[in-house]
Parts: structure tokens; C-alpha cells; sequence
């Protein structure tokens, strides 16, 4: 296969993978990374699964412990190797006594060094589902596999891949990794109702998720909560305490906006973590914006936040965002 015919079929690939995971655009990416990072000039290369395993536990790691995305078709059958994921995340929480999500290129040293059991068990297990549905599955097209794609050994769990192909992949990276993403967040937008579906899916490629200071909103939160009252236990908080919260969890909304920040204590904000809102905690937010509003305007109080907090009034985003966080 020549390498136009490769890069053609790795495409076809990539456009016309089934929706009922996420499984093949993990393995397109991680083929895409190897070949980055790929030093061997040999004519042809073998990738053993447990590399590829460690890529899947990358991208799965920085999808769910910030956006906690469903990568599968089915609400009551979690795909097995975004399972080993996860059960890997609460080890690490467990470890470190608490639920600050961190990437994964962050924290690896101290899998690899403090629970190094556990992940390379992870890296096994991930494996061994890779053998089982995906690495022999990937090279399929209209029901013939295509071993001049990669060759798949078995017995030996690896694939082996021509130098050519594997310096195609690493020409055509930035296409690829678009054409990757545009697809992962398509599929996801079949599983998943939260909103900027392929902003998450992106943002994973870049150095770091980053979370934006909300001291900009303590101006506007101070003309309806001067006592500064937590919006979670409703005691007085100390200005050493003192923390602003997303009520719809960040990781569904990926935003910061007036009419879902609230002023909490740290301890409260830490024990609730992603948890849902329940329809009290809805009614209550949506009092305080509606009492927050007349509060602004009253003090002629202007500013793009403020329109904000009037369409999402107006739009009923409280409700329509938290049904869509809760399905």
C-alpha cells in the first residue's frame, strides 16, 4: 500500500468507525503520538500493546477526571477499559486523601513510583482488552482486514508498522489529531448532553485544563451575599474559608457564569466535589439570581455579566442545564 493509499484508508478509518465507543479514536491517536515519538529508523517497527495501553489510559484519565465524559453507547455497561480508568483515578484519590483533578502527564511519576502495582496492572488489563476488541478490529474496512496498515501479532501482543507508514502519521499529525478530535467529539455528542463537547474533547491535547480565577465575580456576588453566607450550610464563612463554586459542576458546563457561582466554604465545596445539585439547591439558585438581578439593577449596577444573569433568567438555564447535567 502505498503511502497516499495508507493515509487514505487510516482516514476512511477514522470517518467511518461505528458510534458505540470511543475505542478506534483512541487507537488512531495513539498511533499518531507513537509516531511522534518514534526514534526506530528499522524498516518496519513493532508497538507492543502495553505502549498503547498507557495512551488510552492517558486520554481516559484527562477526559473523566475533568469532564467525566460517557465514552459508550450504553448507560448500564461501561466500556471495560474506561472501567480500569476510573477504578485507577479513586486509587489515586484515595492516595492523595483528596478529589483535585490533575492531568494525567502530572501525576504518572507518582503512579509509576507510589502505586506502581496498581497501574501496571491497569497498563496489563488495559492491554489485554486492546487484544481482545480493538487491534485486530481497527484494520477492518467493509469486512476485510487490512494488514498493510499494521501487521497484528498475536501471540506476541504487538503490531508491527512500516517505517513509511509511521513517518506518514507523524508528516500528518495536525490533520490527523483534528480529524481525531472533530470524530471523538461527535461520537461523544451521541452519549453525552453536556454542552462544548469538542472544546473538552480538545482541550486535553493542550498542556493544561485551565480553570479561571473567579475573584472577578466576588464584586457582583457581594451586592446580593455581603456577609458572605455559604451557599451549601448557610453559616457565615471567614475570609480565610472563602471560596466561589460552580452549583452545576464545572465539568458538565465547562464555564464560568454569574447566575451558577456561589460563595461556600472550602470544606464544603471539597465534600460536594461533582455532585449534582438537588432540585432544593435549584430552586435556591435560581431565587438568588432573580433577587441578585433586582439588586444590580437597582445600584445600576452594567456589565456583560449582568446581561448574562438577565438571559439566563429569562432563558431558564438553571433548570435547563441541570436536567441536562442529571441525563
Amino acid at each position: 500500500m502505498e503511502n497516499n493509499n495508507f493515509l487514505s484508508a487510516f482516514k476512511r478509518i477514522i470517518r467511518e468507525c461505528n458510534y458505540d465507543n470511543t475505542y478506534k479514536m483512541a487507537w488512531a491517536k495513539a498511533l499518531v503520538e507513537l509516531a511522534i515519538e518514534n526514534r526506530n529508523q528499522e524498516d518496519f517497527i513493532d508497538i507492543p500493546l502495553k505502549e498503547i495501553a498507557k495512551k488510552y489510559i492517558k486520554y481516559y484519565w484527562n477526559q473523566t477526571i475533568f469532564f467525566d465524559n460517557v465514552q459508550g453507547s450504553s448507560l448500564n455497561k461501561i466500556p471495560v477499559i474506561l472501567q480500569i480508568v476510573k477504578e485507577l483515578i479513586e486509587k489515586y484519590y484515595n492516595y492523595i486523601e483528596n478529589r483535585k483533578p490533575e492531568r494525567f502527564e502530572r501525576v504518572e511519576y507518582l503512579l509509576e513510583e507510589q502505586l506502581k502495582q496498581d497501574y501496571f496492572d491497569n497498563i496489563n488489563k488495559v492491554a489485554k482488552a486492546l487484544k481482545a476488541d480493538v487491534c485486530w478490529r481497527f484494520i477492518i474496512i467493509n469486512g476485510e482486514s487490512h494488514e498493510e496498515i499494521y501487521k497484528y501479532i498475536k501471540n506476541e501482543n504487538k503490531i508491527i508498522i512500516s517505517k513509511d507508514n509511521m513517518n506518514t502519521l507523524k508528516e500528518n499529525n495536525e490533520d490527523l489529531f483534528d480529524l481525531i478530535n472533530y470524530r471523538w467529539g461527535l461520537i461523544l455528542e451521541t452519549f453525552n448532553s453536556s454542552p462544548r463537547i469538542n472544546k473538552k474533547v480538545k482541550i486535553i491535547d493542550e498542556q493544561e485544563v485551565k480553570r479561571n480565577s473567579l475573584s472577578k465575580y466576588k464584586k457582583y456576588l457581594d451586592v446580593e451575599n455581603p456577609n458572605h453566607k455559604c451557599f451549601i450550610c448557610g453559616e457565615v464563612i471567614e475570609e480565610k474559608e472563602i471560596t466561589i463554586d460552580h452549583v452545576i459542576p464545572w465539568s458538565y458546563l465547562y464555564s464560568d457564569d454569574l447566575w451558577n457561582l456561589v460563595y461556600v466554604h472550602k470544606g464544603c465545596n471539597s465534600r460536594k466535589n461533582n455532585v449534582i445539585p438537588t432540585k432544593l439547591d435549584i430552586e435556591k439558585l435560581k431565587t438568588r439570581n432573580n433577587k441578585l438581578l433586582l439588586l444590580l439593577q437597582d445600584k445600576i449596577i452594567t456589565g456583560k455579566e449582568v446581561d448574562e444573569l438577565k438571559l439566563a433568567i429569562e432563558k431558564d438555564y438553571v433548570n435547563k442545564f441541570w436536567i441536562g447535567c442529571k441525563n
